[in-house]
């Protein structure tokens, strides 16, 4: 069956007609080895943790889709303070100023991991997007998500203290990793909070104080995942 037969199905009846949800990079990927004009329009690049998968000026100039990996979205002010405004995963689809013209310019997307994107250039990204749905289904999708991580976020901002967004963010990580997390530093850690390298820094001693954490260069060992829990407001019911 072609991939346009299932994906103009309604999701609730792909699934209830036996259909797994979609999964975008791999239908992609697909749709390139069977469409040869699909596959001339993409430029296929990599890039390793802390790598600019692209600056601002790129995301006004290009569509990408992350097909391995995740980024952020960093928002950054005039006095160079970063903030991560969204956590793009495998699927993601985004540089929507390709299409609607301006995008944001403070905003540039930041390898979280090693990362596979594709780009496709503003010259083809609006006709591709009518040619093939799919793209612009991933871009709801995508823009879904980010909504969402915003709500959280303001939410978060307006109830929470700091030391509970910090230590909901630690179960976060440490449930991505088995409770140890590698390869972030407190200023990324920072940039996730919108807060200051030093300010994060005293909340984890005071957390390895409490025998929560351990802490190492570039580590942090969760202890207590349970304390950290009830710090930061979830409950398991």
């Amino acid at each position: 069956m072609s991939y346009e037969s299932v994906f103009q199905r309604p999701a609730a009846q792909r699934e209830a007609g036996g259909y797994p949800p979609l999964n975008l990079p791999q239908t992609l990927l697909d749709l390139s080895n069977d469409d040869p004009l699909f596959h001339r329009h993409m430029r296929i690049r990599s890039f390793k943790r802390g790598d600019i998968v692209a600056d601002a000026e790129s995301l006004q100039r290009q569509m990408f889709v992350l097909m391995k990996g995740s980024v952020y979205l960093v928002c950054t002010n005039n006095e160079g303070r970063r903030l991560v405004i969204a956590t793009l995963e495998t699927g993601a689809v985004f540089g929507e100023g390709a299409l609607t013209n301006p995008g944001e310019p403070n905003v540039f997307a930041e390898a979280a991991e090693d990362v596979t994107a594709w780009s496709i250039p503003a010259t083809e990204a609006r006709n591709m997007t009518i040619q093939y749905p799919i793209l612009g289904w991933g871009m709801l999708q995508t823009y879904g998500r980010r909504l969402q991580q915003v709500e959280n976020s303001l939410e978060d901002v307006a109830y929470k203290k700091l030391p509970e967004r910090l230590a909901s963010l630690l179960v976060e990580l440490g449930e991505e990793n088995q409770g140890s997390i590698q390869g972030v530093s407190h200023q990324a850690l920072a940039d996730r909070l919108g807060t200051y390298r030093e300010t994060v820094s005293a909340i984890l001693r005071d957390f390895k104080r409490q025998t929560l954490v351990t802490l190492g260069y570039r580590r942090i060992e969760i202890i207590d995942n349970d304390t950290l829990k009830e710090i930061a407001g979830i409950w398991d019911w």
